[in-house]
Formats: C-alpha cells, structure tokens, sequence
C-alpha cells in the first residue's frame, strides 16, 4: 500500500511540472528541469521489457550467448543500431580491436575412487595441459579464509606432481596458484564458497605472466564432493584444458542527438556483450534496454536540447573494459574536454538487487577512501534528487566497487555516476530491511550463469530504475551547470 501511494504521489508531482511547462518551453530550448521530469513520467519499465524479450529472443536464436565475437552480439548489435536509427539519431560505430581466449578442450574426470565427469571451466590465458591431458592425485587445501594462500598450509602435504583444490581464498586464486606452483602442483582447480554453490564461473588471469600452471574452476557442490572423496582416500584425476589466444574486431555504437552543443556532450553508456557462458539479460541487456527507452522518449525534442547527448552500448566489456577503454584513449585532448560527463549502468534488475548508487565524492565511504573526478558527487545528488522525493531507497557505493565502463572515464578525469542492481555479493540483513528481498543471498544468482534469460528480471526493480535513468538524462541534456561547477 505505501508503495503505491509513493508512485501516485510522483506521478500527481510529475504531472503538475508538465502541467505548468509554458508554451515557450515546449516550442524552443529544453531548459532546466522540464526534460528531466518529461522523460522521467513518460519512460517505463514497461519500454524497457520490449527490449528485453528482443535480447532474450535473440539469445535464444543464437546458443543462449550474446558475447562478443559471437552471432548472438552481432544480432544484439543490429537490433540496438534499428531502434535508434528508427528514433532518427545519428547512429555510427568504432571498431575496437580485442584479443579473447577461445576455449578449445575443458574436462575433467574422476577415474579412483569411482569414475565419473566434473564439469570445469577453464580460466582464461591459463597455461594448457599437455593434448591428452594430465593425470594426477588431488590435493585439497584447508578450507580456511587463506586456504592455499601461503607454502605452510600444505605442510606434509603432497603437493609434487599433484592436482590442488582450493576453495578461493583472501589472497585471491592468483596467489593460491602460485604457491601451488612453487610447490611443484602439476595443474590447480578452484571452487567459490557462495549461497548458490550449483554456480560456476569462468576466472580470468588478469596477471599472465603469474599463472603458471593449468587453472580451471569448478562449483561449489564439486569442490565439496571431490573434498570429500579425497578425505576418504586417494582421488586420481585427468584433466584435459586447451585453449589458445585469438585477435578480433569487434565494435561501440553510439548514437548522438541532432542538436545540442557538441562542446558540452552528456554521455550515458551500458555495455552490450554477455559472457560466453551466459544470455547476459540482467548483465547487461537490462541498462541497455533502459537506454533504448530513453532515448525513443527523448527522441522527440533531439534537436532542442541544449546539450548533445551520446549514447553508448559498449563491446567487449567482459573481456574485460576493453570498448570503453579504446574509445576514451582514442579521444584527443579536444574531444575529451568536449566530455561533460558519463552516466553508466549494470544490473539494473537484479533479482534480490539493492540500489547501488555511485558515491562520486566518496562522501558516504570510509576515510581515505579516493572520490570520483571533480563533478561525480554533483551527477550523485542528481540522482539523489530523483530518488529520495519518491521514497526509493539508495546505497552509496565505492565507485571502484564495480568494475565496468566507467573506469577509462574516471581515469581521464572525466565525471562519472550512475547506478547498479548488485551482483556478486551476498544482501545483508540491513539490505533486505530496506530493499526487500533474501538476506543471505547473492543480489543475481544468475549472474554469469545460462539462468541470466527474461525470468531472471525483477519486474520492480526495472520499473524503479528506468525513469531514475531518464530523468538524469534528461536533467543533463539540459542543464550540466552543476556538473561543472564543482570541476
């Protein structure tokens, strides 16, 4: 009931804003806050979801994969590129060179004390075991915080020549390699201690040259059973993982209003691709349908606003960042000072989602804790402004908490904000208080995981955050003062 009686109060506050716009406003310039409200009471969740059964459609089409370098992010692509073409925008692209880890053999297989298959996945650029394979004992490391991540925890142990399992501890699974590696393991496998321990996911060795020995992950209720086997007695494994590098092209698509100062450019960006193992629905075609709504909402008064706005649909953010990066270091000095600021999002509907809200100024963080360029914590009240009179709860998040397209940004001191559903991590108590939802479960179960389709949108989550997105949009396209006021 309080709910709706929120929504009714919003709708009744956006209605009189419209109600009291003058014949000018309408006719000339977008100025102050008219666009912000505009988009904001006319852009749904419900425009969002048409979007998000096309995604999921063509997933389905395409082996329940839209990542890069695939059919299913070239039919993405051409999908996003209609719609805003069919909106009139001026619709172009960059091709953006890759480099990406094409997975030719992962498997392996108990053969003592019974024989029977353990679905791993490979880490990506991790060494490769011999064609045929290797077959070794295994060896389990203490499941401890740091189990694995110092030489004494294997103590009497016999490492040599083995295979080592490992739940990933605080060192991180780097670390945990490369004391296996010292040891003399022949290969390692590594399982992720979370609420959803049927999940796998594919790790990446960010650090080549510190990976040195054949890794593969396996889930949760794997690492365990195999745990448990060896407790028993000697576990023999084969493991089989090939794989070798390979270089693409791949592309960004932008999408620009008609008019509006190019010298003054809002941008707001979510990235297009899915992992390979993964519709990517939630992550991220949910802040790209959100998007796509906007814009077909702004649309209409594209040639009014006062700045230019550029939307962008990332490629190749889960190899990882590797779009957003190459545009903004191709920029020159010019265009980059043309950059008034960049909006980005993720996981707009994550099932059990809290609302992460970018913290610009790092003002709700710990001390010490680094802000956002000058102007982020200006794009942060902006939201807040949106949020707070409508009762949807917020938490403030360390803007390096996520990693994502807004990074390259930040890095050029470019001002950066935007907003994010949640994904790997567990909602506290405290969080389901205020967000509704499971305490003690991951924000997206799904995240990562074939689950990641249609049924994996949280329906109000989607209906919540789509009009915050539009109405920062359309604040900015008319208004940036704030923004650069604090710069």
């Amino acid at each position: 009931m309080t709910t709706v009686l929120r929504a009714t109060t919003a709708t009744a506050t956006a209605i009189m804003v419209l109600a009291s716009t003058t014949a000018a406003q309408a006719a000339g310039r977008l100025d102050g806050t008219w666009p912000a409200h505009r988009l904001a009471a006319t852009t749904t969740g419900d425009d969002a979801m048409r979007h998000l059964r096309a995604y999921d459609r063509i997933a389905r089409r395409n082996g329940g994969v839209r990542a890069t370098g695939t059919p299913g992010f070239a039919a993405s692509d051409a999908y996003t590129a209609r719609v805003l073409e069919r909106a009139g925008y001026r619709v172009y692209r960059q091709e953006v060179p890759y480099e990406d880890y094409r997975i030719d053999a992962e498997r392996a297989d108990v053969l003592t004390p019974a024989n029977r298959p353990v679905r791993v996945l490979m880490m990506r650029f991790s060494p490769v075991t011999p064609p045929e394979g290797l077959t070794a004992p295994l060896v389990v490391a203490p499941v401890t915080e740091s189990g694995g991540c110092t030489a004494s925890d294997y103590d009497g142990l016999p490492v040599r020549g083995s295979i080592v399992l490992v739940r990933r501890g605080s060192c991180g699974y780097t670390a945990q390699q490369r004391v296996a590696a010292t040891l003399g393991a022949k290969a390692m496998l590594v399982y992720m201690a979370t609420p959803s321990p049927g999940n796998i996911w594919r790790l990446h060795a960010f650090d080549r040259s510190a990976v040195t020995i054949p890794v593969a992950s396996v889930s949760q209720e794997q690492g365990e059973r195999l745990a448990a086997d060896a407790a028993r007695g000697t576990v023999s494994l084969r493991l089989r993982l090939r794989g070798h590098s390979v270089t693409g092209t791949t592309s960004n698509l932008f999408a620009e209003t008609r008019g509006g100062d190019p010298a003054c450019v809002v941008m707001a960006g979510a990235h297009l691709d899915s992992v390979t193992e993964s519709p990517g629905i939630n992550d991220n075609a949910a802040a790209v349908a959100a998007l796509l709504a906007t814009a077909q909402r702004l649309a209409p008064y594209q040639r009014r606003v006062r700045n230019k706005v550029r939307f962008a649909f990332w490629g190749a953010e889960e190899l990882p960042v590797v779009g957003s990066t190459h545009y903004v270091r191709t920029l020159s000095p010019e265009q980059r000072a043309d950059i008034a600021l960049y909006l980005n999002f993720e996981l707009l509907a994550a099932p059990n989602h809290v609302r992460f809200l970018m913290d610009g100024d790092a003002g709700d963080q710990p001390p010490g804790t680094t802000p956002g360029p000058p102007g982020s914590g200006a794009i942060e009240d902006v939201f807040r402004a949106y949020l707070r009179p409508r009762g949807l709860p917020f938490k403030p998040q360390n803007m390096r908490a996520v990693g994502s397209d807004h990074e390259p940004f930040a890095q050029a001191g470019i001002p950066v904000g935007g907003i994010n559903g949640g994904a790997f991590a567990v909602k506290t108590e405290e969080e389901a208080k205020v967000f509704g939802g499971q305490a003690g479960r991951l924000y997206d179960w799904c995240y990562h995981q074939a689950c990641d389709t249609i049924d994996n949108i949280d329906r109000r989550a989607l209906d919540e955050n789509v009009p915050a997105i539009a109405y920062a949009v359309g604040r900015f396209a008319a208004d940036v003062s704030q923004v650069e006021g604090a710069r």
